[in-house]
Formats: C-alpha cells, sequence, structure tokens
C-alpha cells in the first residue's frame, strides 16, 4: 500500500479550552480576594458553576475532537489515491489497480471496482421527537447516516463509511451542511473513477 500523506489536523487539548480555564479561575479569585472564608462559604455556588463550565467544555471538546478525526486524501499528489477515513471505518480507491480497500469496524476486504454494484449516501436528519406534542426534531441521526457502498460478496454485501461534519456538529445547520458537502464530494468520486474503469 502507497503511505498516505496528508496536512496534520491540530486536535483540540482540553485544558486549553476557555471554560476549563474560567472553572480553574473562578474558585482561584474567590480564594484571592475573599479568602478562605469566603472560598469555603460560598463552595456550592462556585463548584456547582464549575461543574457546568467543564460539562459544556467536555463536550465542545469532544465535537472538535471528531471534528478534526476526519482523514481524507484525495488524489493531491495525482497518484490516484482517493482516502477517507473516520473513527473505525474508511475506504480507499486505488485508481491504477483498479482496487478498493473497505474498513467497518474490525471488518476489512480488497474489492476489484468490478465487484462494486452501487454507492449512495444517507443523511438522516429529521426524526420524530417523542412526547405529548410529537414534532419534527432537525437533527443529525448518526447511526444511520454514511456512505453505503454495495459489493458482490455474499459475507459483506454493504458497507457502511461514516462521516462526521468537520465544521459545527450533528446538532447544527453548518454541520449538517458540512457533511453533505462531504458524502456528495465522495459520490462524485466514485462516480468519476468507478464508472470510469
Amino acid at each position: 500500500m502507497t503511505e498516505l500523506t496528508q496536512v496534520e489536523v491540530k486536535q483540540p487539548k482540553f485544558l486549553m479550552m476557555k471554560r476549563v480555564w474560567l472553572a480553574i479561575i473562578i474558585p482561584v479569585m474567590i480564594l484571592y480576594f475573599g479568602g478562605i472564608k469566603n472560598l469555603v462559604q460560598l463552595s456550592f455556588v462556585w463548584i456547582f458553576i464549575c461543574m457546568i463550565l467543564l460539562m459544556l467544555a467536555y463536550k465542545k471538546f469532544r465535537v472538535k475532537k471528531w471534528n478534526a478525526g476526519t482523514r481524507d486524501v484525495l488524489n493531491d499528489k495525482g497518484d490516484g489515491i482517493w482516502f477517507h477515513e473516520f473513527g473505525p471505518t474508511s475506504l480507499r480507491i486505488d485508481e491504477k489497480s483498479k482496487v478498493i480497500h473497505l474498513k467497518e469496524d474490525g471488518n476489512q476486504r480488497t474489492y476489484p471496482f468490478s465487484s462494486i454494484k452501487e454507492w449512495r449516501y444517507n443523511l438522516s436528519t429529521t426524526r420524530e421527537r417523542a412526547g405529548i406534542n410529537k414534532e419534527l426534531d432537525r437533527t443529525h441521526d448518526f447511526r444511520e447516516s454514511g456512505f453505503y457502498i454495495s459489493v458482490d460478496d455474499v459475507q459483506n454485501p454493504e458497507w457502511r463509511i461514516m462521516f462526521f461534519p468537520q465544521k459545527g456538529d450533528f446538532n447544527s445547520l453548518e454541520g449538517i451542511r458540512d457533511t453533505e458537502l462531504q458524502l456528495k464530494r465522495w459520490m462524485h468520486i466514485f462516480e468519476k473513477t468507478i464508472n470510469k474503469a
């Protein structure tokens, strides 16, 4: 396999997030300006505020980490290598060898282009919310979304490649649009490489 190179995406650091620093500064400021007595008396308030800040920071950290978790190589060197990886899934197209390597969870296989039957994507963005007032919840359903590749293989007839927004998250219009553009880009790549073969 050819070595894949890519510009390294900067990974977020939890301790460098503003909310984490704010959660650290609050008790320090109370101690500095009010002393140990005020720190103890106000402990319920500042502990509650700091816990909320840390939970919000962790949620944002996870989204940023997932944003940076996508690896894409889009024939950057003109060598016919197209590659996408997110989480436990990946796909690698080698135009010169006319093969595609697929990985989903612990399972991976390589197929000739002739084994590819069809490809499609699913971006589930509307779910019905349960409750008294049933309404549509415009969020991205990660479990059903992805790029699906059907192959001529009795053991593994369909593969699902996961995608995550590189900007925003699944609950934002920005994130849904970013994921949609990534999926459409791969539809175009498949049409350009597999259909051409």
